[in-house]
């Protein structure tokens, strides 16, 4: 759980003086003072002349004296520092002859040499923030210059190839993951897409994917810190605005035209047109400043955003079965016949309104206390109606309302003795309330099978009754010791985790037919001509009075408290000037409550399980998780070759404890059989009747809403489960080429897979058979083992799995008004389950396999990237004093998402039959004798067998596999490049000695769009939930039949045209106002 997300807030600095003889010096004084804020820090060496700095802050510049009485004094300026940096400053101090003697030196660092770096990391300062092009002002937008980070249009960040909810968000030491783990971004608010903190308010970043510093812990793939900015002894601030409109976004882009053109045949194509009329305005404004100069300073920042986005969808992309006739008359006979308005098809509006604000307070009570104060407050409300795309009609009232709020507040302490004692306390508490809930009147969910296509519409089946509160709070400490070459560092953090949530799926029924004419039964008044729905589910409380849906339901809520102790001690030594030893332990005990106990379960069921031959691993109902100690040792080095700067080789090994979602052990407070009923279309005889009244929705031999008896889901963990854990080992190192300033960075990551989560479902047997001929995979009954309960989900760890990742970067530091930076990077990886769902039903159900889900295989990973090309790069031109232009670009170029290979099952049956979402991995064959085609229609088996052979022979990666199976994820998308620009003119006056800018700005996603319709094409390949369902199932059993659609290619590769991140290129223009 998040309850190892403790972050460093603080820089320092270290280092050896020593006297002409090289003997080391006793006594000797260091002065860093900051100079933006008079905050003097101060040290004396020891007896072997080693001293260090800890707690300072982050930035600069500093200024900062060595001196000793008889000596001259060594003065170093323009000292910046990263955050988390251990900036190492080696004097060497000469007799004077005069006591004023004093040399003076303007030091320049790049952020790449640091004593204190082990691992692979990126450091992303002010400067960076400022230009970096950013149309939707986000954290995952700069994020993106890390080499072995990915980021998707949702905002989720993999790092390293491993889990994006895998990864530790800290902002100033507080918490702000989305902790619960439903947020695809990882981040608070970001269930709807808001960002958790203004960019305006932050000074740095700094993305660890290997540090082997113990304090840093919570993550297997990395972790990402967050400073914000603070006040100084001079008033600064900005006003700002920025603004999107559908005048400043591209008309629909070629590639679209020319598809829809291309299936037109002799028809011609419709005329490229502007996205409907929308407003995005955002306004900030930030002033800091001292309240009692040197002493206390303050920072404000304040944000309101108006978000009117388009989707847009062109009906005549739509590839299923129904015309636009038909889709319109589906609309008019779900208003007429049952009083219920699905909205609209075609272009919908996503709203979204949100409110930020931050206020920091840093005070200085002495030379050896600071203490610094911040609260950060984000309200959200989102309108996100669904949206249709080629291979899916999604009626808009099918969307989601979803408010949410984020308080957090952090107090930090930090002190020192002013020689060789030092502590840091930071205290936090985040306080987050979700509320989401369907749009429009409440109707149950149907999904209807269209021949490549699928419609939907009723209320969206996840917000029928969904609400989560969460109570974090978090309190960590360090204290160090410096003591000759060692400085030891003794911490502990202690988080509890208080958790509400309301999660009753599909509350209001959901229905799947497998054509539209099949639904269309319903419109008729003659009840034997219904079609039955072969395809059901439906949950609903066993405790609140019978009746009671969606929001309103208290009782079956999950309430429960988390907690963790983690202990750890390590010690950095230096065992040379420029050899520097990194190590130490960490120790981590989760504390789980126990839920409520299911008796009849725990003896009943688990009897019958038992005899089946299954093992539950001790689990029961209510049996909370062990508290077993997490151990996490670590060694980390760093070499700087020679001593000059120019060469450095850094590494180490170590054990990393992640978080894992609450929302995964939460399930088993309220799936434990008591709480939530649930029951589909194994509950009924021959089908399910379609009944449209969300309040009445049929349970068949299921127990009754509000009856106290027992049904739905069964989630239990085994008691020994452990949190994801993985050995980190790495290798890094950094070469100054003497090339115009030039470094090259290669860094290599292998994780090992030490725990990670797996799954069983217990309540279905083994398999009945195995298929004849060429595939010989088993395949099972779905009947259950106990019919009380649907499915019996036990996670349970698995060591099987790793990630890999390599990169190759060239930097040429800010220098002259030029900065630039260009990566490779690699990354690949395989596991048993992907854990990309909140659901521990749907992280079984969704897995793709060969031999059946209770029997998964080590399989490509969903999160390793492939190959990725990033580069960036700024450069500010001087006119005069007054007038400046800086213009930078971003681009990126990456293979496509891993893709599998599937089959398409009706709803009546499926391939491996173990569940109604099959997913099974296809056979591919290596002729027709090893695949047992039947007619379809018009179309002979034979004639299906040569369009399949071809298309097999066409893919590189199918016709390596003739005779064996797909792999999940296997398969990539194609490649996609894009170009981003930023333009920022500046025009400075001095009025009494202040700078007062103003500032204008042009951000351009897809640049080369903009400069060209027939450039910045972004592909992908047509897939369900990264499915592509290539052969269809006719017939089950020991010999399936099946059939292959000759036309398949037709429209697989399409053009993306929605979000952000598309085919068609998107500006945001901004305004600003600077003085200080």
């Amino acid at each position: 759980m998040t309850m190892l997300g403790q972050g460093v807030t603080t820089s320092s600095i270290n280092g050896r003086v020593l006297e002409a003889d090289n003997e080391p010096l006793l006594g000797a004084t260091i002065i860093a003072v900051h100079t933006p804020t008079g905050t003097r820090y101060a040290s004396v060496t020891d007896i072997e002349g080693y001293y260090r700095i800890n707690n300072m802050r982050v930035g600069g510049p500093y200024t900062i004296n060595i001196s000793y009485v008889g000596k001259e004094t060594l003065e170093l300026s323009n000292i910046n520092l990263d955050l988390g940096q251990s900036e190492q400053i080696d004097a060497t101090l000469l007799e004077s002859t005069n006591a004023l003697d004093e040399i003076v030196i303007r030091a320049t660092r790049d952020g790449i040499f640091d004593s204190g770096k082990t691992g692979s990391e990126t450091n992303i300062s002010t400067r960076e923030i400022n230009t970096l092009p950013t149309v939707t002002r986000s954290i995952a937008d700069i994020l993106r210059k890390t080499p072995q980070a990915t980021v998707g249009e949702d905002g989720s960040i993999s790092i390293a190839g491993q889990n994006n909810r895998y990864n530790s968000l800290l902002i100033d030491g507080a918490v702000n993951n989305d902790v619960f783990g439903l947020s695809d971004s990882g981040t608070n608010g970001g269930q709807i897409g808001i960002n958790p903190i203004s960019l305006d308010a932050i000074e740095s970043f700094s993305v660890n994917i290997a540090p082997y510093d113990v304090r840093q812990s919570g993550f297997t793939g990395g972790a990402i810190n967050a400073i914000t900015r603070s006040g100084t002894n001079e008033f600064s601030g900005s006003a700002y605005y920025f603004h999107r409109n559908e005048k400043l976004a591209g008309k629909t882009p070629q590639a679209i035209i020319d598809q829809i053109d291309d299936r037109n045949g002799d028809d011609p194509a419709p005329d490229r047109e502007r996205l409907d009329e929308f407003s995005n305005n955002l306004y900030g404004a930030r002033i800091g400043g001292p309240i009692i100069k040197n002493k206390l300073f303050f920072f404000l920042n304040a944000e309101v955003e108006r978000e009117n986005t388009p989707r847009i969808f062109d009906p005549a992309l739509y590839v299923g079965d129904s015309s636009l006739e038909d889709i319109t008359t589906l609309r008019n006979n779900l208003i007429d016949r049952f009083g219920y308005d699905p909205g609209s098809f075609g272009n919908v509006d996503r709203t979204r309104e949100t409110e930020r604000f931050t206020i920091k307070l840093d005070y200085n009570l002495n030379e050896k206390n600071t203490i610094i104060f911040k609260h950060n407050y984000v309200n959200g409300e989102s309108v996100d109606p669904s949206t249709s795309n080629a291979g899916n009609i999604n009626f808009s009232n099918g969307g989601q309302f979803f408010p949410s709020t984020t308080n957090s507040s952090t107090l930090e302490w930090n002190t020192t003795n002013g020689s060789n004692l030092s502590n840091n306390l930071i205290v936090t508490n985040t306080i987050v309330r979700d509320d989401r809930d369907p749009i429009g009147n409440p109707f149950p969910r149907v999904s209807i099978e269209d021949g490549d296509g699928n419609i939907t519409f009723g209320s969206e089946r996840f917000s029928t009754g969904n609400i989560l509160d969460q109570d974090v709070f978090t309190v960590t400490n360090n204290f160090e010791i410096q003591s000759g070459a060692h400085n030891i560092t003794l911490g502990a953090n202690f988080e509890n985790y208080s958790v509400r949530n309301v999660f009753v799926r599909e509350n209001f029924g959901n229905y799947g037919f497998d054509s539209l004419e099949d639904f269309n039964t319903y419109f008729n008044d003659d009840l034997d001509d219904d079609v039955l729905s072969q395809d059901y589910s439906y949950s609903y409380s066993l405790l609140d009075p019978a009746g009671t849906s969606g929001d309103d339901i208290t009782d079956a809520a999950a309430k429960f408290n988390l907690s963790q102790l983690g202990v750890y001690a390590q010690d950095n030594w230096s065992l040379t000037d420029n050899f520097r030893l990194t190590y130490g332990v960490r120790f981590d005990i989760p504390f789980f409550e126990q839920g409520t106990v299911n008796e009849s379960f725990n003896t009943n069921t688990v009897a019958l399980l038992e005899a089946e031959g299954k093992d539950l691993q001790g689990a029961r109902v209510g049996r909370q998780i062990k508290s077993q100690i997490h151990v996490s040792p670590r060694l980390g080095f760093n070499w700087n070759v020679g001593g000059e700067r120019q060469t450095q080789i850094r590494g180490g090994i170590g054990i990393f404890t992640s978080r894992m979602p609450l929302v995964w052990p939460g399930g088993a407070y309220n799936n434990n059989g008591l709480a939530i009923g649930g029951v589909n279309e194994d509950d009924f005889e021959g089908g399910v009747r379609f009944n449209p009244d969300p309040t009445n929705q049929p349970i068949g031999t299921g127990a009754a809403p509000g009856s106290g008896q027992l049904g739905g889901d069964i989630n239990i963990f085994a008691p020994d489960f452990m949190l994801p854990q993985v050995a980190k080992y790495s290798i890094g190192i950094d070469q100054k080429l003497n090339i115009w300033g030039l470094t090259a960075t290669v860094d290599y990551i292998y994780n090992d897979n030490i725990n990670n989560i797996s799954y069983e479902n217990l309540n279905i047997r083994g398999p009945i058979g195995n298929l004849n001929g060429a595939d010989e995979r088993p395949f099972y009954s779905r009947a259950r083992i106990d019919g009380d309960y649907t499915g019996i989900y036990l996670a349970t760890n698995t060591n099987e799995g790793y990630s890999q990742s390599a990169s190759f970067t060239l930097t040429k530091p800010f220098d002259k008004g030029f900065a630039a930076q260009v990566s490779y990077a690699y990354s690949d990886g395989e596991s048993i389950f992907d854990a990309t769902s909140s659901q521990n039903s749907s992280q079984w159900r969704f897995n793709p396999t060969v031999n059946g889900k209770n029997a998964p295989q080590l399989q490509p990973s969903q999160f390793a990237f492939g190959h990725r090309v990033s580069a960036n790069a700024s450069y500010r031109l001087t006119w005069n004093d007054n007038i400046k232009t800086t213009f930078s670009f971003f681009y990126n170029g990456q293979e496509g998402a891993p893709l599998s290979f599937t089959y398409n099952d009706p709803r009546s049956f499926s391939l491996l039959g173990d569940d109604t979402g099959d997913n099974a991995l296809i056979y591919i064959p290596r002729n027709q004798s090893e695949i047992n085609l039947v007619d379809d229609g018009d179309v002979s088996a034979d004639e299906q067998w040569e369009a399949l052979d071809a298309y097999i022979e066409s893919n590189d990666y199918l016709n390596d596999r003739r005779g064996s199976y797909a792999e999940r994820n296997g398969f990539r998308g194609p490649w996609n490049h894009i170009v981003d620009f930023k333009l920022l003119q500046d025009f400075t006056i001095n009025v009494n000695e202040k700078e007062h800018t103003l500032q204008a700005t042009v951000d351009i996603f897809n640049f080369f769009n903009f400069l060209n319709k027939d450039w910045g094409r972004q592909k992908f390949i047509n897939n369900r939930f990264g499915n592509i369902q290539i052969l269809n199932v006719e017939e089950d059993g020991p010999d399936p039949e099946f059939t292959f659609d000759p036309d398949f290619e037709d429209g697989l590769e399409r053009f993306d045209d929605g979000g952000v991140r598309s085919s068609r290129w998107q500006m945001q223009v901004g305004l600003r106002y600077i003085f200080n």
